[in-house]
């Protein structure tokens, strides 16, 4: 009697066991890779190098877009009105990873940029930080206002810049077979600079998902960048 109730204890033990193993393998798994709310696949050429890109949103008390290629990744979080909170940057190629974040109207930047220790503090106006574009405009997109200034950060020189986006009509194009409106938003520097730089952004409505980008890669006479939603 002793050893069949010593015999039951142990296979009881072992399910136990077995349980508690499959419960932290599933934990792990959901925490480890949460399933993206939203996902878009992305084309980005200049030049003569090109690129394939993941555009993934995930939801919650705030929202986090990866956007990631072979060589970048750029997370950044905003809160539900789409202003950016906080943003990291990595390019391995050259020893980059950098984070940054908004406390009031300054933005600190520290980690490693081209191989070297960076720490800087940007100081901005109470103009909302949009730093990923391609979700921030949304704000813009779906209401009536005409224009909208943001500040956003060079990724190549990180330093800050205010930009006017402004809205440039609605057309219709046919994707799918099913015909499609997109808006056209065009973003140009603040003030003075306005006439000698330029880039176009184009969303589909009424989900408002970024569609398409046409612009220089860096400042006047850089090789344009178009970016073109590939999974669509």
């Amino acid at each position: 009697m002793c050893r069949q109730i010593a015999v039951q204890e142990a296979v009881i033990f072992s399910r136990l066991i077995s349980l508690c193993a499959f419960l932290f393998l599933v934990s792990f798994c959901v925490h480890a890779s949460p399933l993206a709310d939203e996902v878009h696949h992305y084309r980005e050429v200049t030049g003569d190098s090109i690129k394939e890109v993941t555009w993934q949103l995930h939801r919650g008390d705030a929202l986090v877009l990866t956007y990631s290629s072979p060589t970048e990744r750029h997370t950044t979080t905003t809160n539900q009105d789409y202003h950016t909170i906080r943003w990291e940057a990595v390019e391995k190629e050259v020893q980059t990873h950098v984070v940054a974040m908004r406390n009031g109207d300054v933005i600190t930047i520290d980690g490693r940029f081209n191989g070297e220790t960076v720490h800087k503090t940007l100081k901005i106006d109470g103009t909302p930080w949009f730093q990923a574009t391609s979700l921030s405009l949304r704000e813009l997109v779906a209401t009536s206002d005409s224009q909208r200034e943001f500040w956003t950060i060079r990724f190549d020189t990180l330093t800050a810049h205010k930009l006017m986006a402004a809205k440039k009509g609605i057309k219709t194009i046919e994707s799918d077979g099913l015909k499609k409106q997109i808006q056209r938003i065009r973003l140009r520097p603040a003030g003075l600079l306005a006439p000698f730089w330029q880039s176009d952004y184009w969303f589909m409505l009424p989900d408002n998902v970024f569609y398409r980008f046409e612009g220089p890669s860096g400042p006047p006479g850089s090789p344009m960048t178009v970016v073109t939603l590939a999974d669509r």
